[in-house]
Order: structure tokens, then C-alpha cells, then sequence
């Protein structure tokens, strides 16, 4: 493709390019295919200890207890592969979703694209802000500065020039480089492994991902549960062996104990848990990009968010003109008089031409409805996006036959005050373009100004040379509606202890006219705070100030840190949101950092842990509530799975302790885990979130996953459960029942004991109605249907132990199974 070729590849050699050189992506060092979860899964202690059990089953003759057990390690390690596969499918999605995008222009089209499907020779749109996930050589540059730290180590940004290969590296891009500055054009030369990040691609991969505190809690928590698991297991096979003389029946209640206690379903609750809670927040259009999001989103107690995009509908159309006289309010059909001719044209002149920017494009569809161009003979030159402190754009025009050949013309566009003070002039025109932006602004329109001027040549990066006099041109008037759903997305947060603080950098009027609509602040008079203001504060003014104000206006990127820092010192638990490079600082500091999916850049969506795809503030609150359930679903099932183990263990040891025949065989725990599992994993993992769960303050910072309290109430639910277990195994006694009888009761009352604990623990801390659960319902039809078969039919249990005769206990299973068939069918009709 040459220089010159500025329609791009066409649609048909994109996808021939991408079928013959491969996707755009860097060979995984994470991803993990079934052989590795296969030999991952196969290689956990139960799986070691079932193996060895079998082993020993077979040197005494019982080879059919042997073969038995090992199609039970078929049977459990199906199951844990295929909920490995099913997390590793959604991770693999959410890497997808989180996948960087690149702008191309494809059939002069310009293309928001994922990174991936990049292809050499694509024409790539380069922009301040954007990560490059490619090699390329640059064809234009305006300005255009890149940070190649990753590469070279060094920290200053590189300026970079049109000049192909004869120009070294200043005309070359790299994969992994972040534009701070300006924009291009470039050409991509080289993907995936090709490119300069595919040398360095090894030491990445090495790099592990950092732990959160919850996986911090649960490996402690699973260590000392193993610890206390391999103690009681030698003493109980040592004292079993001792007093009965049988030291090959003591290992056999040893190893049925250790499978009884080993922990390793905490392991399941985590991955699939957050994984698929992952998954069910992209479809909220929320993407978690860490698992310390998760973790904090529900001690979340201040959202601060941006207005524009955020609270609105970034949807900006040009409503009012003022031209330093009159002002109106024109229909796209009303013919414009000359001076708002005018200031329409210097406004087109000051927008980029097929950007994205919102009023950029409001400007050029206005323009469009009045048939205004550029104007004939002018030509761009350079130009200068916003900066900090410096809130407009200046772009840079020539025009040799109405300026002379060493005249350019400087349009600018931007915040009014701002732009204003560059202004000279009629001092009564000034005063009445200020009165009119604020009045506007106090109506809740988003108010430019615009101006130009001539000078000699751009100053350094296309800025203002000093004493450049520029003559007003007008003001122009946007508006962006309010979402629909945000006020009531805001009176939720407010009856969920949720503080939301408005951050903009837009007039202070403009702000208060929305946070008035979205009902942040009442009818009454406002405090709003102006970067201004904030600037002239001491750190203790500021502590003082953020406790109190909702709505902060015209502050800059380092501001949002500073309000961040002092509501962090307060004690809050912030939540960020932000789009820009400068932003990233802000997000990074913050509790939870909030990048934008549609207007973001690359660099805050990787300082942030989750991302707004639609960037729509009631999906940040659904987060929030998202994040409360899944948090409160986790504590549930880690009370569960601590609880449902004492009646087991205790089995367990009662011939050890008491005499007797064995009443827990090595495929009675397997069955039992088949049932945990699930129970554990998918179940409580699907069940939806109270009706109350917004209308509670959130959880303390430092609230552990689970507490003494909740392992000692979770014991003593066990406990009870066992307590019952024991009363069936002494009535059962007491009627002479045979050791197939005594077996069948323990294991029938454990599971029983098993489900009413699932319940209790599903139910545990709703305080409003609770809602139904299909997998719950459809568990039970499968533990109904599976003790239908055991007990029912002659022979099909023998192989477990229990009688071979038709017991009259088995009509009893109809009662619960027909109740869980009539609400799982109750709860499929909802849907």
C-alpha cells in the first residue's frame, strides 16, 4: 500500500491477510488446554488418595470395589474438568472483551476494531492515548510523541516523524508504546509475534499475576484445614488399627477420612465463582479486569463519576449560536444569517475532520444542514489538542491568497472563560458572550467559545505564540441529555450508603444544572466547587471540603487525584471513573478504578480494574450491586462447605471412637463430593441477590471473607446436622439393623442433612423476598433420582453397600422430588 493510499486496505484483503498470517496476538502463556486441565485436575490430593485407595482395594482381592472407585475418579474428575473448561471458556471471553482496539481505515471508511484482527498493511489512525498493539511505520505525524519505555527503558517520550525506513527508528512504531502526545497515521508492518514486543514476550509471560486478598484468605484458610486434616487422619487410622487389629481396615478409615476433609472444593468456589460472576458482569457491560474489583466493589461508599457520556448521553447537538450581538436557537432548516455563518464555519475549521469527539461531530452535521465548508483555498496545518491547563484546541489554517503566504490563521475552540481570556476587542461584546455562557450553562447546556487570529508560524506543539490576539467569533451551545435511568440508578446508590460526587471538567453551571436533574443536589442552594478553588486549598481544606460537597467543575486530572487522596484519608472507599491519559494516575490511586469501554483510552482502560462498556452510570451501580451478591454468595458458600464436612467427618470416626462396622466406604465420600460440588460451585454461585441487598450500608474495607464468628456458627450447624445423623444411626441400632441398613441410614441422613443445610445457608441474611433458584431445584430432582436407583432397585446399590431388598423408604423420595419438579417448572414458565 503506498503512501498516498488513504482509502485503506479493502474489506476482502483485510480477511485474506488475516487468514493467512493469524490473529494479531501474542502466543499465551496462561491459557491452558484440556491435556494441562486434564493433568491439573488428575494430580489434586483427592484424585491421589482415590487412586491409592483403589490400589489398596485390589492388593486385598476386592476388585470390585477397586474398579468401582476408579470409575468414581472418572466420574469426579469429569465433573472437575468440565467446570475448569467451562472458567477457562470465560476467562477467555473476558480476555477477548478486554482486548485492546485500534482505529483503521478500511474502504475510506475509518473502523473501530479489536487489536487482533489487525493486519499488515493496515492503515491505522494513531491518537494521543492509544497503546500500539502493532508494529508500523508512521506516513503523517502531527505532533506526535510516543513512550517506548517498555522496549527501550527510557522514560523520555520519543517525538516521532514521517520518514519510513530512511528515518531509523523516529519513523517507526512499536507494539507496546503508548502515544502521550499528538497523532498520526501509520502503516502496520509487523503483528503478533513480529513485532518488537514479541522479543521481550518471554519475560512478560513470566510474570505472575498478583494475588488479592481473598485468594490471600482462602489459601491460609485451606492450609490450616489441610494441616488439621492430616493430624486427624494418622491419629484416627493409628487408633482404629490399634484397638480393632485390622491396620489394613485402619488405613482404609484413614484415607476415607482424609477424602472426608481435604479442601479442596475451596479452590472450585473461587475460580468458578469469580470467573462466571466475571462473565455476568460484561453482560451488565461491565468488564472486570481484576479480581480485586470484585472484592472492593462492595464496600464501595463513594462513586466519584464524570458527567459527559457518563451521566449523560454524550449524544451532543448544537442547539444555540451567539455571536457577540444576538443569539438563537436554530432549526437544522433555518437559513443562518451571516455572522452565525461565521461562527459555524470557524468552528468546523476548529474540529477535526471525521473524528470522533462528540461536538466535533455536532458541529460538522450543523455544518452539513447549512451547507458550509471549510471555505475554498484553505488548507490544514498543525494542530494542538486540549492540555492541561489550557482547555481548547487550536488548529492551524493557511490560505496564501487571503492571508499571504507567511500568515497562517489559528481557530481555536474551547471552554469560554478560558477562550475569552485570550480575546481582545470590544470589552461590551466580551462581557455579553460571558453573561450569555453563563446563562446557558446555568439551563444545562455544554457551552464553547470560539475565536481566531492570525501569526507568523505555530509556537512550539502548534500553541499560541506570545501576544497572539484573537477576535471572538461567538459561542456555541450543546446539549447532552440525561440518561433516563440515572436518577433513579442515583436514589439507589443513596439507599445503599453509596455517596455519588460529580467530578467534571465542565462550567460550574453546566454541572449544577445536571446534578440538579439527576438529583444529586436538592432544589436549594448548591456548593460547587471550581478547580480554581480547589488549587488555593491546603490538604486539610480539602479533607474538609470533600466531605461535604457533591459537585466539583472545571478540575484538571491532578485535581481528581488530590479529591481522591482526600477521600481515601476520610476513610471512604472510592470508585473512579475516567477516559483520559491524564486520568490514569487518578484511576490507579483509586479503591476501584473505572475506565471508559467506548471513549476510553488504552492507557486509563489499563490503570483502571473494571471498564464501563456502554460507560453508562447505572451499569457502575449494577456493578456495585453485582459485586455485593457475588461477595455475599462466596461468604455462603464457604459457611456451607465448612458446615456440610462435620456430619461427614463425624461418621467417619464413629467405629474409630465408638466401635463398630465402618459406616463411610471410600465411594460413599465420592458420591457425597459429587453432590458438594455442585452444590457448592454452581449453585450458590446462580443464586440471584435478595430484594434488600442495595437498601443495606456496604461492608467494611477490612471485613474478612470469613470470620471466627462465621466458621464457629458454620461449625455449630455441622454439628447439629451431625447431631441428627447420629440420632437415625442409634434408632437404627436400637431396631437391629444390619451393617448395610446402618450404612445406608448414615449416608441417606447425611445427604438429607446436606440439602436442609443448603438451604440455610442460601437463605442466610436475606431479609427481603427470596428468589427461587433453578439449579438448587434441578440438584435435588438428580439427588432424588440417584437414592431412587440405590434404593429401589434390587442390586443396582449393592456395589455402596446398602440392602439389595426394596425398601419402603424409597416412596418417600416422590415427596421431595415432586416438589422440586413443580418449582424448577414454576421458576422455567418466569422465564
Amino acid at each position: 500500500m503506498s503512501d498516498t493510499d488513504s482509502a485503506g486496505l479493502t474489506d476482502a484483503e483485510a480477511a485474506h491477510r488475516l487468514l493467512r498470517d493469524g490473529p494479531n496476538v501474542l502466543p499465551s502463556a496462561h491459557h491452558r488446554g484440556l491435556t494441562r486441565i486434564a493433568w491439573a485436575a488428575f494430580t489434586q490430593p483427592m484424585f491421589m488418595l482415590l487412586l491409592t485407595t483403589a490400589a489398596l482395594y485390589a492388593v486385598l482381592g476386592s476388585l470390585g470395589d477397586a474398579g468401582m472407585l476408579l470409575l468414581s475418579v472418572a466420574a469426579v474428575g469429569g465433573l472437575s474438568i468440565y467446570q475448569e473448561q467451562r472458567t477457562e471458556r470465560v476467562l477467555q471471553s473476558l480476555r477477548d472483551l478486554s482486548s485492546p482496539r485500534s482505529t483503521v481505515v478500511r474502504q475510506g471508511r475509518a473502523l473501530r476494531i479489536a487489536s487482533r484482527e489487525l493486519v499488515c498493511g493496515d492503515r491505522l489512525l494513531v491518537n494521543e492515548g492509544d497503546r500500539m498493539s502493532a508494529d508500523a511505520r508512521v506516513l503523517e505525524s502531527m505532533g506526535l510523541q510516543v513512550d517506548e519505555s517498555l522496549r527501550t527503558g527510557e522514560s523520555m517520550p520519543l517525538r516521532k516523524c514521517r520518514g519510513a525506513e530512511r528515518a531509523g527508528d523516529c519513523g517507526r512504531l512499536y507494539a507496546g508504546s503508548l502515544v502521550v502526545r499528538g497523532d498520526g497515521v501509520a502503516e502496520v508492518t509487523g503483528i503478533g509475534a513480529d513485532t518488537a514486543l514479541g522479543a521481550i514476550h518471554g519475560s512478560l509471560a513470566e510474570l505472575a499475576p498478583r494475588t488479592s486478598r481473598l485468594q490471600d484468605e482462602l489459601q491460609l484458610l485451606v492450609r490450616r484445614v489441610a494441616w488439621l486434616a492430616a493430624f486427624t487422619c494418622i491419629a484416627a487410622a493409628a487408633m482404629f488399627g490399634l484397638r480393632e487389629g485390622s491396620w489394613t481396615q485402619g488405613l482404609l478409615v484413614g484415607l476415607t477420612l482424609a477424602m472426608s476433609l481435604i479442601p479442596e472444593e475451596f479452590a472450585v468456589v473461587w475460580s468458578v465463582m469469580l470467573a462466571l460472576g466475571s462473565w455476568r458482569l460484561a453482560r451488565s457491560n461491565v468488564l472486570t479486569r481484576q479480581p480485586q474489583a470484585i472484592e472492593a466493589l462492595g464496600t464501595a461508599t463513594v462513586l466519584c463519576v464524570d458527567k459527559t457520556g457518563t451521566l449523560t448521553q454524550n449524544r451532543m447537538a448544537l442547539v444555540a449560536l451567539h455571536d457577540g450581538q444576538t443569539h438563537d436557537r436554530p432549526s437544522p432548516q433555518t437559513v443562518l444569517v451571516p455572522s452565525f455563518q461565521r461562527l459555524l464555519q470557524g468552528a468546523l475549521r476548529a474540529s477535526s475532520p471525521g473524528g470522533a469527539e462528540p461536538m466535533d461531530h455536532a458541529v460538522r452535521t450543523r455544518a452539513e444542514a447549512a451547507a458550509l465548508s471549510v471555505g475554498e483555498g484553505w488548507t490544514a496545518a498543525a494542530h494542538r489538542g486540549v492540555r492541561e491547563g489550557a482547555p481548547y484546541v487550536v488548529h492551524w489554517w493557511r490560505n496564501p491568497e487571503i492571508r499571504g503566504a507567511n500568515t497562517q490563521m489559528a481557530v481555536v475552540k474551547g471552554a469560554a472563560e478560558a477562550v475569552l481570556q485570550l480575546c481582545g476587542g470590544d470589552p461590551n461584546v466580551l462581557q455579553r458572550l460571558r453573561e450569555a455562557a453563563d446563562l446557558w450553562s446555568a439551563t444545562g447546556l455544554r457551552v464553547l467559545a470560539v475565536a481566531e487570529g492570525d501569526a507568523l508560524r505555530p509556537g512550539e506543539d502548534a500553541m499560541l505564540p506570545s501576544g497572539t490576539q484573537l477576535v471572538p467569533l461567538g459561542l456555541l451551545g450543546f446539549m447532552d441529555p440525561l440518561r433516563a435511568e440515572v436518577p433513579g440508578a442515583i436514589a439507589e446508590c443513596s439507599r445503599a450508603g453509596v455517596r455519588v460526587v460529580m467530578i467534571t471538567g465542565d462550567a460550574a453551571l453546566t454541572a449544577e444544572s445536571i446534578a440538579r436533574q439527576a438529583g444529586l443536589i436538592g432544589r436549594g442552594a448548591a456548593h460547587v466547587v471550581r478547580g480554581a478553588e480547589l488549587a488555593a486549598m491546603d490538604e486539610e481544606a480539602l479533607r474538609a471540603c470533600v466531605r461535604e460537597v457533591q459537585v466539583f467543575a472545571r478540575v484538571d486530572p491532578a485535581q481528581k487525584l488530590r479529591i481522591v487522596r482526600a477521600l481515601q484519608q476520610q476513610g471512604e472507599v472510592v470508585a473512579m471513573t475516567g477516559d483520559g491519559v491524564n486520568d490514569a494516575p487518578a484511576l490507579k490511586a483509586a479503591d476501584i478504578g473505572v475506565a471508559m469501554g467506548r471513549r476510553g483510552t488504552d492507557v486509563a482502560r489499563e490503570a483502571a480494574s473494571l471498564v464501563l462498556l456502554d460507560d453508562n452510570f447505572a451499569s457502575l451501580v449494577e456493578a456495585v450491586r453485582a459485586g455485593r451478591r457475588i461477595f455475599t454468595n462466596l461468604r455462603k458458600a464457604l459457611g456451607y462447605l465448612f458446615a456440610v464436612h462435620v456430619p461427614i467427618v463425624g461418621v467417619a470416626l464413629i467405629p474409630v471412637v465408638l466401635g463398630g462396622p465402618v459406616l463411610l466406604l471410600p465411594l460413599h465420600v465420592v458420591l457425597l463430593e459429587l453432590l458438594i460440588d455442585p452444590a457448592c460451585s454452581l449453585v450458590f454461585e446462580a443464586e440471584p441477590a435478595p430484594d434488600d441487598i442495595m437498601s443495606v450500608p456496604p461492608r467494611a474495607k477490612g471485613d474478612a471473607l470469613f470470620s471466627l464468628a462465621s466458621a464457629g456458627r458454620a461449625l455449630a450447624l455441622g454439628t447439629l446436622v451431625f447431631a441428627g445423623v447420629a440420632l437415625v444411626q442409634w434408632v437404627c441400632h436400637w431396631q437391629g439393623a444390619s451393617p448395610e441398613m446402618l450404612r445406608m441410614a448414615s449416608l441417606g441422613s447425611i445427604v438429607f442433612g446436606n440439602l436442609v443445610l443448603l438451604l440455610w445457608f442460601r437463605s442466610l441474611g436475606a431479609r427481603g423476598h427470596a428468589h427461587g433458584n433453578a439449579v438448587f431445584w434441578m440438584l435435588l430432582l438428580g439427588v432424588c433420582a440417584v437414592f431412587s436407583v440405590l434404593i429401589a432397585v434390587p442390586g443396582a446399590g449393592s456395589v455402596f453397600g446398602p440392602p439389595a431388598d426394596l425398601s419402603p423408604w424409597a416412596w418417600g423420595l416422590a415427596v421431595p422430588a415432586g416438589w422440586a419438579g413443580w418449582r424448577w417448572l414454576a421458576l422455567a414458565r418466569k422465564r
